[in-house]
C-alpha cells in the first residue's frame, strides 16, 4: 500500500487519542502493526503519539524489510527486547505521559516491562482504539479481500473430485491447503475444517484420519490469508445420493444463511443480522442445535469485529466485511454450514463468494 495510507491511519489514531485524554498508543498486536505501519514480520513495536509524530522498533532480522515497508516514521533495530527502544524516545521525556496498550493484546507481565522500561509514563489497558478504525475497510483493503475470497472460490472447486468415499478426511484439507497457495495465497487463513459424516454436527471439526462414507455430509470450512488480508468460506456437501432429511436441514440453514444476508445494511446491530438468520432455524424446529453466532467480521484477522452473536450491540456501518454463517448441528447424525463473506455496501449487503450454495451431491 502507499505509505500515504498509513499515515492516514496513523493521524487518525491520533485523533481518538486525542479525544479519549490519552497522549500515546504501544501497539504490539501483528495486525495492529500490520494496519498502522505496513510491517508483516513476526516482531516489531509501534509507538503512535499524540501530536508527536510515529515510532518503529524491531530486531535485527528485519532491517532490510521494514525499510521497504515501515516508511514515514522514525525506525530503529533494538538489540535486546523491543521496548528498550522507547527509552530514547524524546516523547517519554515528558513527565506522566498517558500511554494506551490494548487489553485483548497484552499480558500482565507486558505491563510490568512497560513500567520498567519507562519510568513515569501513565500506561493504560484501552479496547478497541484500532479496532474500531480498521473495521471499516477502504479500497484497497476490499481489493485485498475480493482476491482471498477468489482464492478460496477457486478452490472448493477444484477439491470437489478429490471428495469420494474412502478418502481421508487429512487428505482433502491438505489438498485444499495446497490449491489454496497455488491459486495465490500467501497460506491458509487458519487450520482448515473437513467433517464428515457424525463429525460434520462439530462446528469447529479440524480434519481427521477418519475415511469419507457413502452418503455422508462433508463440510468444508477454509480461507486464504491474501497479502495480510483474510477469507473464510463453508460448504457441505454430500458424498452420493442425500436423503430426505438431508435435504431439509439443508434447505432449511440455506433459508437461514439467505436471510441472515438479506439482514446485513448499515445501521444494523449484530444481533439483529443474528436474528434474522435464527429464526428460521427456530421456526423449522432445530433452534437448539444452532449454537454459535451467526457472524463475525474478516479483515486482517479472520475473526474480526463486528460481531454478529445474539447479544452483540455492534453497529454495521459501510465498508465492513463480515460473515454469514448459520449452522444445523444435531449430534451423532451430522450437521451444515453455509457460509459466505459479505461487504456491507450503503444499502445492503452484497456476497463476494461466486461459489455454489446448492446442495451439491457428489
Amino acid at each position: 500500500m502507499n505509505p500515504k495510507t498509513y499515515a492516514v491511519r496513523r493521524h487518525r489514531l491520533a485523533e481518538r487519542l486525542k479525544k479519549e485524554n490519552l497522549d500515546g498508543f504501544v501497539a504490539t498486536a501483528p495486525h495492529h502493526l500490520r494496519y498502522l505501519f505496513g510491517f508483516s514480520g513476526s516482531n516489531g513495536l509501534g509507538l503512535v503519539a499524540n501530536g508527536e509524530g510515529s515510532w518503529f522498533f524491531t530486531d535485527s532480522r528485519y532491517a532490510e524489510q521494514i525499510k521497504k515497508e515501515v516508511r514515514g516514521v522514525k525506525t530503529e533495530v533494538v538489540s535486546g527486547p523491543l521496548l528498550n527502544g522507547l527509552k530514547e524516545v524524546p516523547f517519554f521525556k515528558k513527565p506522566r505521559q498517558r500511554v494506551a496498550l490494548d487489553a485483548k493484546n497484552v499480558t500482565v507481565k507486558m505491563l510490568d516491562l512497560c513500567g520498567a522500561a519507562v519510568r513515569g509514563a501513565l500506561w493504560e489497558k484501552t479496547e478497541n482504539l484500532v479496532e474500531g478504525l480498521l473495521a471499516v475497510k477502504d479500497a484497497e483493503e476490499l481489493s485485498r479481500i475480493k482476491q482471498a475470497v477468489e482464492i478460496a472460490d477457486i478452490t472448493f472447486e477444484e477439491i470437489l473430485p478429490a471428495i469420494r468415499p474412502g478418502v481421508r478426511e487429512n487428505e482433502i484439507a491438505a489438498e485444499i491447503e495446497y490449491r489454496l497457495k497455488k491459486n495465490g495465497a500467501d497460506e491458509p487463513a487458519f487450520g482448515t475444517i473437513v467433517a464428515s459424516g457424525h463429525r460434520s454436527a462439530m462446528p469447529h471439526g479440524r480434519a481427521s484420519d477418519k475415511k469419507i462414507g457413502t452418503g455422508e455430509f462433508v463440510t468444508l470450512d477454509f480461507g486464504a490469508f491474501y497479502s495480510g488480508y483474510c477469507s473464510d468460506i463453508t460448504r457441505t456437501v454430500v458424498v452420493g445420493r442425500a436423503t430426505p432429511r438431508q435435504k431439509k436441514v439443508y434447505d432449511v440453514v440455506a433459508r437461514a444463511q439467505k436471510k441472515g444476508v438479506e439482514a446485513v445494511r448499515p445501521g444494523r446491530k449484530g444481533k439483529d443480522v443474528d436474528a434474522a438468520a435464527r429464526a428460521v432455524i427456530k421456526k423449522a424446529g432445530f433452534g437448539k442445535y444452532f449454537g454459535h453466532g451467526t457472524g463475525h467480521g474478516l479483515g486482517l484477522l479472520v475473526h474480526d469485529v463486528p460481531g454478529l452473536g445474539q447479544t452483540s450491540e455492534d453497529i454495521l456501518k459501510t465498508g465492513m466485511v463480515v460473515t454469514i454463517e448459520p449452522g444445523i448441528y444435531l449430534p451423532g447424525w451430522g450437521g451444515v454450514r453455509i457460509e459466505d463473506d459479505v461487504y456491507v455496501g450503503p444499502k445492503k449487503g452484497l456476497v463476494l463468494n461466486k461459489a455454489p450454495k446448492e446442495l451439491l451431491e457428489l
